[in-house]
């Protein structure tokens, strides 16, 4: 179907320049457009698309859909550096458009850098898809890169779980954009499950990768889908079970913490305004070096719950802390409840692990196991 539609659209090209009047430039020009854009259809042709859209804007420099097909063209090959001169010479030569916004976004997120460049190139490529989502907020596919770059700033440059906050909201003004066109996109459906996984929204999660595996049926929702229901399941279970610690054994655990720590419960009424929470640590949950790293602990009352500490690494987390015997103090806690079908399970969420005082432990509080940002395209698609 893609070739017949492509050798359509050259010989559309060919025909308006073969007639028998010398065709104008802007004619000229849009022909040798189509029939550049048509070729980079069919794999093999990459030059011969190059060759024709190179003319096209050599017949009219201020053609921004022959700059956007020609940065394709060279994006597609890995040439990243030509594909953000192409995007950047339409914004410079034609004016601000979307297209060339969503691309220059995406792309700035693609170049292989060092970290400070990295860093620098997220941080651009945020702000470009925000540009593009202000010049046409009805195109899905701006709101699907706002997305993406609001993950790729959390990863890369360390930004603050509120990132992918951010990040959720763009997806969901990308599915209902997609929804008023009558198209539905797997890829976005795995990017929102994968924000959602990172921020506990399991239920969304969930979601999210059954769409996708509806829409196309990828092995990888499917999988991510079973990883999120197993992961709800084990630590419900841990909670439900109190990590399956015999009644004498749970008070001599708690025996030592003061009385008047704060508890699980004054959070389920109060909320932030309860302060602080101690706690035993009683289990670091094995996840390899998935987001965020869980704790599984109890307070004073002995009532069990889920510690998730964002911006921190595993493996340090589990030096610092002796399951069983350090007790912790959790300032600035988020309290929440987890609940995905019949499992529930709450959860105390802290945004970097310096908030986390440990006494029993290899140092005063968690603050060396913050994790420096890194980007994995696993977790950020462009």
């Amino acid at each position: 179907r893609k070739q017949r539609a492509a050798a359509q659209a050259i010989a559309c090209a060919e025909s308006a320049l073969s007639g028998p009047e010398k065709p104008s430039a802007s004619t000229h020009s849009s022909a040798c457009c189509a029939k550049g854009r048509a070729l980079a259809m069919l794999p093999g042709h990459e030059a011969q698309a190059e060759e024709q859209l190179s003319k096209a804007l050599k017949l009219n420099p201020q053609f921004a859909a022959a700059w956007n097909a020609l940065g394709e063209v060279y994006w597609n090959q890995g040439n990243y550096p030509l594909a953000r001169n192409s995007f950047e010479q339409s914004l410079e030569l034609c004016g601000p458009n979307a297209t060339s916004l969503r691309n220059l976004s995406m792309v700035l997120r693609a170049i292989q850098c060092d970290d400070i460049e990295k860093g620098s190139n997220f941080a651009a490529g945020l702000q470009k898809a925000k540009e593009a989502t202000v010049l046409d907020a009805d195109d899905p596919q701006n709101w699907e890169t706002l997305g993406n770059a609001y993950m790729g700033e959390f990863f890369v440059n360390g930004k603050r779980v509120d990132e992918l906050n951010k990040a959720l909201i763009a997806y969901a003004r990308a599915d209902g954009a997609y929804e008023k066109l009558g198209k539905r996109n797997p890829t976005l459906h795995m990017n929102r499950g994968k924000a959602a996984m990172f921020l506990e929204d399991y239920a969304l999660a969930l979601k999210s990768f059954r769409t996708a595996s509806e829409i196309c049926a990828t092995p990888a929702a499917g999988e991510l889908a079973d990883r999120v229901l197993e992961l709800v399941q084990r630590l419900a279970g841990l909670v439900e079970r109190k990590s399956d610690l015999k009644a004498k054994r749970l008070k001599e655990l708690t025996a030592g913490m003061p009385d008047n720590a704060g508890r699980l419960e004054h959070f389920r009424s109060q909320g932030p305004r309860a302060g602080s929470i101690a706690a035993k640590v009683i289990s670091v949950v094995d996840r390899k070096d998935d987001i965020p790293v869980i704790l599984i602990c109890c307070d004073v009352a002995g009532d069990f719950f889920a510690l998730s500490i964002y911006n921190a690494e595993r493996a340090k987390v589990a030096e610092l802390v002796v399951p069983l015997q350090t007790t912790v103090e959790i300032k600035g806690p988020h309290y929440r409840q987890i609940t995905v079908d019949e499992l529930a399970y709450p959860c105390i969420r802290v945004a970097h692990p310096g908030d986390i005082s440990v006494s029993g432990g290899a140092a005063s509080d968690l603050g060396s196991a913050a994790a420096r940002p890194s980007f994995s395209s696993e977790k950020a698609a462009g």
